[in-house]
């Protein structure tokens, strides 16, 4: 075979080859790409707080209203504390007395009555005072009533001042009383005392007369806690000096003892009654000897000075024979306003209170000066 031949079949051979090769591609399937697979992604959403819960306050108990009736309860004097209305009745020392109507003009003639009545009540409802409560030096409420027309216990000139109701003290005469009641007017004589306890009965009994119980109860009230205030002080004091209220009339010499005005205030800023101590009772006469013999650490002198108050207090300092009395030693000798510690009202307890500055000048560096309420 010639060489050209050869390379013709081996060009051939190669072709023929290939043919079949492509042939053989062509038939086999080209794989199918699978797409890669992107997850979802799900958004993260954070959950909805639940708000927590808010407890409802509880609500405050509506407190239930104390009727004013019961604040009488128990107050001497006072029928039916239950009875609002009118009439209504008391007990006054002079017996059964029925009130008709709400008074609108009021007489005491008593100085003490005087200054509780202003208390409660409007002034123009006090229509006619003695000739005492207007005068400064018996009196604390004299610069109140000077344009009140003054009345004396003669029953015509209360009578001509046409008063609703008299609310008075145990002094007031009882044909006077009698007199009054004949014509159809309310007479109540009250006691008027010294103690904490009575001074309060006295207020709410007052009140309940005039018809003015919501008043009656706010002032009792002032005066409890103006009352308390001092005592809590006082009370926890020591050692307790003896103390004498001393004052000089017509040249006999007086003393406070057990149950006097004096006594009480004496006790309530915090010191010894040394009459009380020395078995006296009320106010009694005694003599240099029985001065002596109760040996007081403080005296006080509740007398006015135009009556000679402040030549007393020197006879006392100079007097050779008190001069070992641990008072008239230590100058402990005092003039004090007497109408603080005489008048039975609540006006004692500011006499306790200036009592109290001289007893304990530490507790009280200042004098109290602080006013009672009035009614408006």
């Amino acid at each position: 075979m010639s060489i050209r031949k050869s390379r013709t079949l081996v060009v051939l051979f190669v072709l023929i080859l290939a043919l079949a090769l492509a042939a053989c591609s062509s038939d086999t399937p080209e794989p199918t790409a699978v797409p890669t697979q992107v997850p979802t992604v799900v958004p993260t959403v954070a959950p909805t707080a639940v708000p927590t819960p808010v407890p409802e306050p509880t609500p405050e108990p509506t407190p239930t209203p104390v009727p004013v009736s019961s604040f009488f309860e128990g107050v001497r004097g006072i029928v039916d504390h239950t009875n609002d209305g009118w009439p209504r009745e008391v007990e006054g020392l002079n017996g059964l007395v029925s009130i008709p109507a709400k008074p609108q003009r009021i007489i005491t003639a008593s100085v003490g009555h005087d200054e509780m009545t202003l208390a409660l009540v409007p002034r123009d409802r006090l229509v006619g005072v003695g000739s005492a409560t207007k005068n400064a030096t018996y009196s604390n409420v004299a610069s109140l009533v000077q344009h009140i027309t003054q009345v004396s216990r003669d029953p015509e000139t209360i009578i001509a001042q046409a008063p609703d109701v008299i609310v008075t003290s145990p002094f007031f005469p009882a044909e006077a009383i009698e007199a009054l009641s004949k014509i159809g007017i309310a007479v109540v004589q009250t006691e008027l005392k010294h103690d904490p306890e009575a001074r309060i009965n006295s207020i709410l009994l007052m009140g309940y007369i005039f018809g003015e119980e919501e008043r009656a109860i706010e002032f009792a009230a002032e005066v409890s806690e103006r009352h308390g205030s001092l005592i809590a002080v006082t009370g926890k004091s020591a050692p307790k000096p003896n103390v004498l209220a001393l004052t000089q009339y017509s040249d006999k010499l007086w003393v406070a003892g057990g149950n006097s005005t004096e006594g009480g205030v004496i006790t309530a800023a915090g010191g010894i009654n040394a009459a009380e101590e020395a078995g006296i009772e009320g106010n009694q006469t005694t003599s240099l000897e029985g001065v002596i013999a109760m040996n007081p650490e403080v005296i006080v002198i509740a007398q006015p000075l135009e009556f000679g108050a402040g030549e007393f207090r020197q006879e006392l300092l100079s007097n050779e024979a008190l001069a070992e009395l641990p008072a008239i030693k230590n100058n402990q000798v005092h003039i004090v306003e007497g109408k603080h510690f005489t008048t039975l009202s609540y006006w004692n307890i500011r006499g306790a209170e200036d009592l109290a500055r001289i007893l304990w000048p530490s507790d009280f560096p200042e004098a109290s000066n602080e006013p009672f309420s009035l009614a408006k």
